[in-house]
């Protein structure tokens, strides 16, 4: 046990409670929650760190507050939430987190009485003003909208946004813009595709045949609801600002990350990870992988990853230890290899997705 002497000063509640990592937090969170937490948060932490071997080392006042945040949320007894390190960033299996300014539209409204009307139009107005389409319609799925144009001969476009992802530099996937332009009548997306937006059913095109679809038997059970919405109306709202997008829409975060950027962090990673006990190797590599993945088509782009492999652990085991830890971490396993792609991880996962590998 350390003793008092070599004990270090701890953040105060107020320097935690102002870091960016943890502000961002705050205004989501019922204020009579945060002081009891936070202060509890720290109580743990100073026994832990009293518990601790000689040896141990102090996390940084950013790896506090960045565990501060994620306690201030608070755990879900129904979904754990998870590293993504497999690469892949759209597929039917992940659901994008949302821009901060989604969520926080939605915990703004959620807590209280708000009024559902105008936000059809809004978010339709919105969508027409970003592609050029006469008419526009949210409905509550993807999969709900392609029922409703099974007999018609709507562009299924599942995951297609409002920015081409040849921006910057991976293959391209055609705009709502420019599938319009090209001469479709009817579009159907999810918003939570390269729209990064809530998952829902975006319908549009010539005001004829959308204005049809607002008519047919299921209409009524089909309408987006108002959380919806309001984070959709959100989103769409960023792309009014174009320099905004690749800052605060998660999927374009990921999307737009320079190599260099991906490189000096697989460097980094892989040499902490490698001096974890339970890994035997963990080499940083460039490499092409799939960041795009649905029934009809892969894309596959550069990136950086990390080739990894256990020590005293078969592959398998590994892994299933990785999915135990919290938050869990996925990762693609090839040719007996444990592979860490870059790409789908956000930075601020850094410094959990090395803890999660130094305790595997």
């Amino acid at each position: 046990m350390k003793s008092d002497p070599n004990f270090p000063k701890l953040p105060s509640v107020s320097e935690l409670l102002q870091h960016p990592a943890v502000e961002k937090v705050v205004e989501r969170v019922n204020q009579s929650t945060i002081a009891q937490r936070a202060t509890g948060f720290l109580t743990e932490l100073q026994t832990g760190w009293r518990e601790a071997s000689e040896d141990a080392t102090m996390p940084s006042l950013s790896q506090i507050a960045e565990r501060l945040a994620q306690r201030l949320m608070g755990r879900s007894d129904h979904m754990t939430p998870a590293i993504n390190a497999t690469g892949v960033i759209c597929s039917t299996r992940w659901q994008m987190p949302m821009a901060d300014c989604a969520v926080q539209e939605q915990l703004r409204l959620a807590g209280e009485f708000f009024e559902r009307t105008g936000l059809q139009e809004q978010a339709c107005a919105l969508l027409c003003d970003l592609t050029g389409a006469e008419s526009a319609w949210v409905v509550h799925s993807y999969q709900f909208a392609t029922r409703l144009v099974q007999e018609t001969t709507a562009d299924l476009a599942e995951y297609a946004g409002l920015v081409d992802p040849k921006e910057y530099g991976h293959l391209p996937v055609c705009t709502l813009s420019s599938r319009l332009q090209a001469g479709a009548n009817l579009i159907v997306c999810d918003g939570a595709g390269l729209l990064g937006g809530p998952g829902c059913g975006i319908l549009l095109g010539h005001q004829k045949q959308v204005e049809a679809l607002r008519h047919h038997a299921w209409a009524d059970s089909a309408a987006a609801d108002a959380l919806q919405l309001v984070a959709l109306i959100a989103t769409l709202a960023v792309y009014r600002r174009p320099d905004q997008v690749a800052h605060q829409i998660p999927v374009w975060q990921l999307l737009s990350t320079p190599q260099d950027n991906l490189k000096q962090r697989c460097h980094r990673m892989a040499t902490l990870i490698a001096e974890g006990p339970s890994v035997s190797e963990a080499v940083p590599i460039s490499t092409q992988s799939t960041w795009f993945a649905s029934d009809s088509m892969q894309l596959a782009g550069p990136a950086w990853a990390i080739q990894l492999k256990p020590a005293n652990l078969t592959i398998e085991h590994f892994v299933r230890n990785l999915e135990k830890t919290l938050p869990r971490v996925v990762v693609r396993v090839e040719d007996d290899v444990v592979w860490i792609d870059l790409r789908s991880v956000f930075p601020r996962w850094d410094q959990p997705l090395i803890e999660s590998f130094l305790n595997a």
